[in-house]
């Protein structure tokens, strides 16, 4: 990171540029830091709009929860950038391979429980753990958004792409199943 980041980053966040190192010892240290407050956030974008999926039939809600995981952005340009940069480095350094990984471990923790909160907000069961399901969510969205900002895509209407319209709702649907409710009768009977 050049001295001219760090000093905009600082002023932006209002600490000093010396307190940036005894915060962040390392620019990965700062990437890191920085992906899981992206996730973090993202998770609460998320569940801010669980109330638009509320009261749909099984396949409107599957199509609403898709748009409104796009809408969180669980992946924008910055991210991505961030992301390679990262990932750039650990490849460079071998030492910074296990770092990486536990930062992206943390990413997926995060992910992975608004993920299971989302099924849960959907009236299904989850088939899948839910790390495999946000890991799986997460790497299929990546790519694709990958692919739509590459091809000339606005990040902004991603939640239009195929990949959210279609994709995504489909993979809901496979990952999890609704939940069978019986009735107090036909439970007594």
């Amino acid at each position: 990171m050049t001295a001219q980041l760090i000093a905009d980053v600082c002023e932006q966040a209002g600490i000093h540029p010396q307190s940036f190192r005894l915060l962040y010892a390392t620019d990965d240290a700062f990437l890191d830091a920085v992906q899981e407050r992206l996730a973090l956030e993202c998770a609460e974008r998320l569940r801010s709009s669980f109330g638009e999926i509320a009261g749909l039939d099984d396949a409107q809600m599957l199509q609403a929860a898709a748009v409104a995981l796009a809408r969180s952005r669980p992946i924008d340009r910055g991210a991505v950038t961030i992301r390679a940069e990262r990932r750039l480095r650990a490849l460079r350094s071998p030492n910074e391979a296990k770092a990486l990984l536990a930062a992206e471990n943390r990413q997926l923790h995060a992910l992975s429980a608004v993920v299971a909160e989302l099924i849960g907000q959907l009236h299904r069961d989850a088939s899948w753990p839910a790390a495999l399901a946000a890991r799986i969510i997460i790497e299929t969205y990546e790519r694709s958004f990958e692919a739509w900002v590459f091809g000339s895509g606005d990040e902004r209407d991603f939640h239009t792409s195929s990949y959210v319209t279609r994709t995504l709702p489909t993979l809901l649907g496979r990952m999890t199943a609704p939940i069978v409710r019986t009735s107090p009768v036909a439970a007594a009977a």
